[in-house]
Formats: C-alpha cells, sequence, structure tokens
C-alpha cells in the first residue's frame, strides 16, 4: 500500500509543471483570445496565398528590389516615355512561362497591397523581352511616381512614414487588446486626416492622397479611401495585428450615365474604392477608414462607425475585386463588431461617441437645397393643412346656425295691456 502511494505521489509530482504548462498555455491563449492570429500574417498574406514557387520567386525578387530602393537615397532615373524608373529586374523564362502577364499583374498588386511602406512605387510597369546572349528572360522594369523621384525627398518621406507608424503605435497602451488597438487607431486617423473630396481622379500631383503618404506626412493630412486604407495596414502591421489592404468598388459611387454603363460592361468592375480587413478572434472583419470619415454638407469633421468591424453583407455597396490578388477572405465576423465592445470600450474610458448624425445623414445624402426646398415643401402643405381644417371649422359652425330652430311669440295682446293706462 506505501508503495503505491509513494509511486502515486511520484507521479503527480513529475506531471505537475505539464499541467501547470498546459494551463498557463491556455490561460495565454484566453486571455489574447482577441488576436486570434493563429497561422494568419498580415504582413505577407497576399504572398502566402500564392502557392506555386514560380508566383513567389517574383514577389520576392521584386520586394527584395523594392526594400533596397526604399532605403536609399537613389533618385529614379527619368524616361522619354514621362516616367521615372525605381529598379530594373529580370524574370526567368522557365516563371515567365508558369505567370505570364496575368500572373505579374497578380504578383505586383500583391506586394503593394502587403507592403504600404512603398508608398513611391507606381503599379505602373513595364516587361519585355531580352535576353543576353543564349540566355533569354523577361526584363521587368517598375516605376516610381514622379513626386517621390528625387532620392534625397524621397528618404525625408519614407523617415516621416516611419516616424509616423510609430507615433500612433505609442499611443496604445501594451495591455490593450487587439480590437481595442484596431478601434483607437480607426478613431485617431480619422480625427487627425481629411478626406480629399475634391479629388476624383488620381494624377501626379495627388497621387500623394492615393497612398499612406497622405496621412502620415503633416505636410498634407488629406487622402481618399486607398490613403487611409494603406495607411491603417502600416500601423496594424507595426503592432502585429493581421491586417490586409483590399481595392474594389462602392457601387453608391456610381450612376447611371453611359459611360459608366459601358466601363462596368468592358471591365466588369470599376476599381473606385479601398479598405481593410482585419482578423480577430479567428474572424474576419471589414473596415472602411476613409467611409468613415465623411465630409459632411454643414462643413463640421465627424467621425462615423459604419463600416466598422462589420461583415460583407452589412456593407453590400462594397464589392472587392477578385482577381486583383489571390486569396481574399469573406469577412464573416460579429463577436468583435461595435456594438459587442461598446460597452467594455466605455467601462476602460475609450469610448469616442460618433458625431454623424442623422440631420448630417440627410443633407449629406440629399443635398442641401433638396432638403431646403423639402422642409419648404413640408411647411407649405402643413400651412395649407391648418387652413383647410380652419376652413372646416368655420363651415361647420354656419351650417349648425342656419340648422338652429327658432320660435316666434306673438306679443301684440301684451303690447296692447301695456299701452292701457294706468288704473287710478
Amino acid at each position: 500500500m506505501k508503495k503505491k502511494l509513494v509511486a502515486f505521489l511520484l507521479t503527480l509530482i513529475m506531471i505537475l509543471p505539464f499541467v501547470n504548462t498546459a494551463y498557463a498555455a491556455d490561460k495565454g491563449d484566453t486571455t489574447n483570445s482577441s488576436s486570434g492570429s493563429g497561422k494568419i500574417n498580415g504582413k505577407t498574406y497576399y504572398y502566402d496565398q500564392f502557392d506555386n514557387s514560380a508566383y513567389r520567386t517574383v514577389y520576392n525578387q521584386i520586394n527584395e528590389a523594392a526594400a533596397a530602393f526604399n532605403s536609399s537615397n537613389q533618385t529614379a532615373q527619368y524616361q522619354d516615355g514621362g516616367y521615372y524608373t525605381a529598379f530594373t529586374l529580370s524574370i526567368s523564362n522557365k516563371d515567365w512561362e508558369v505567370i505570364g502577364n496575368d500572373g505579374l499583374r497578380q504578383v505586383m498588386n500583391a506586394v503593394l497591397a502587403d507592403h504600404p511602406e512603398y508608398f513611391w512605387m507606381s503599379d505602373s510597369y513595364e516587361c519585355k523581352a531580352s535576353s543576353s546572349g543564349e540566355l533569354k528572360f523577361q526584363l521587368l522594369t517598375v516605376e516610381c511616381y514622379s513626386l517621390y523621384a528625387n532620392g534625397d525627398s524621397r528618404i525625408v518621406y519614407v523617415n516621416n512614414f516611419d516616424l509616423a507608424v510609430k507615433t500612433y503605435a505609442a499611443t496604445l497602451s501594451e495591455n490593450a487588446k487587439d480590437y481595442e488597438k484596431v478601434y483607437l487607431i480607426h478613431n485617431a486617423i480619422i480625427n487627425k486626416v481629411y478626406y480629399a473630396d475634391n479629388i476624383t481622379s488620381r494624377n501626379n500631383d495627388n497621387i500623394y492622397a492615393y497612398t499612406a503618404d497622405g496621412v502620415f506626412s503633416s505636410q498634407y493630412l488629406k487622402a481618399v479611401t486607398y490613403g487611409y486604407a494603406k495607411a491603417f495596414k502600416a500601423v496594424m502591421d507595426y503592432i502585429d495585428v493581421p491586417c490586409i489592404y483590399i481595392e474594389g468598388q462602392n457601387s453608391d459611387l456610381l450612376d447611371d450615365s453611359a459611360e459608366t454603363q459601358k466601363k462596368l460592361k468592358d471591365e466588369n468592375y470599376i476599381n473606385n474604392c479601398a479598405w481593410n480587413a482585419v482578423y480577430l478572434g479567428g474572424e474576419w472583419y471589414l473596415i472602411n477608414l476613409g467611409l468613415d470619415d465623411p465630409v459632411t454638407t454643414t462643413g463640421k469633421e465627424a467621425l462615423s462607425y459604419k463600416y466598422f468591424n462589420i461583415t460583407d453583407s452589412q456593407a453590400s455597396n462594397l464589392t472587392a475585386i477578385p482577381d486583383r490578388v489571390p486569396g481574399i477572405p469573406s469577412c464573416n465576423g460579429t463577436e468583435y463588431c461595435l456594438t459587442k465592445v461598446q460597452q467594455d470600450l466605455e467601462a476602460d474610458g475609450l469610448w469616442e461617441k460618433s458625431s454623424y448624425n442623422f440631420l448630417d445623414m440627410i443633407l449629406d445624402r440629399y443635398g442641401l437645397s433638396v432638403v431646403l426646398i423639402s422642409v419648404g415643401v413640408i411647411l407649405l402643405l402643413i400651412v395649407s393643412l391648418f387652413k383647410n381644417i380652419r376652413k372646416r371649422t368655420k363651415s361647420k359652425k354656419k351650417d349648425k346656425v342656419k340648422k338652429t330652430k327658432t320660435t316666434v311669440v306673438d306679443n301684440s295682446e301684451l303690447d296692447d295691456e301695456l299701452r292701457k293706462p294706468p288704473l287710478s
């Protein structure tokens, strides 16, 4: 009996450390359940979606060349065609036979989507067959936006990018949960940056608004949805919250014009918007900072939560372009939607009330002139209604008077009696 007891105690002592370790690990997973990062790496998400070595090889070639150019003060070379060359590289025929033109476009989009720090890098490029002796390959020339072509100026922008990302990250508590980080950075960017509603098409002079530079540079502090989405991803990458960049179509911005309809027919999707998806607790959530920073008709700076941690079905006006990048995930998460985390945010003193009210929505949707005309028409209808009610009331009173019966009293005999002289 004693031997069995001793054996039991020895066994218990041996397994206790493993039990504690398992418990600690499990507890750790529970404590940090809001991250739910698992195997998802937002920094290389689209690279990880490529299951073909040729695609990954070309991606790495472009990324390595871009990283080298990004950290240098090398000036992009001006070309006769009016563009600037950032770098050139050779794609082997072996890899080219696999990816081709369509694959290269997808790889380029993936590099740009995974790396918002390459804000200077244009999505325009040139690829043509070349050779050296018997060796044949594809020569890829990647362009740099003219705004960032000068090496000394670009390195200032790059340093400012890094500083801005760190500054946003520094506002967060080390103990903050991932959904709190997402919420706070969402608000911090919106409260500091203005939506550039006057920019409707991209050109060399306003390209900053389509990049993270428009958000991070104190020279601008304004952007369109593309710039918001890239800047947000840059901060999320730095603080290790899985986040990806998505481009697509916002149907609210489309019209019924013949030009728009032709473009839709030719291209299937009109690329006019960008947003993000964040990975929290094992689920994806859609978030669009640009649309949550509306330009109100009254001109006030507003903060909205309409596109904060929502599902794809809740953002039915947004449709991702599926062939731009591989493996765009569906956003169906609900555990960290605003209605479920608001109470915790209020308890922690982090909650900020939305300043985009019902009146703003009406004015922004229909315009000030339409709203004023509508209000005027409503007032006229109300006045007309009161007049009709008053008129009907008077008419009823007159009818009532007419219908009232009157009794005529014959006072002739009484008058005769009154005329008689009084008795003496």
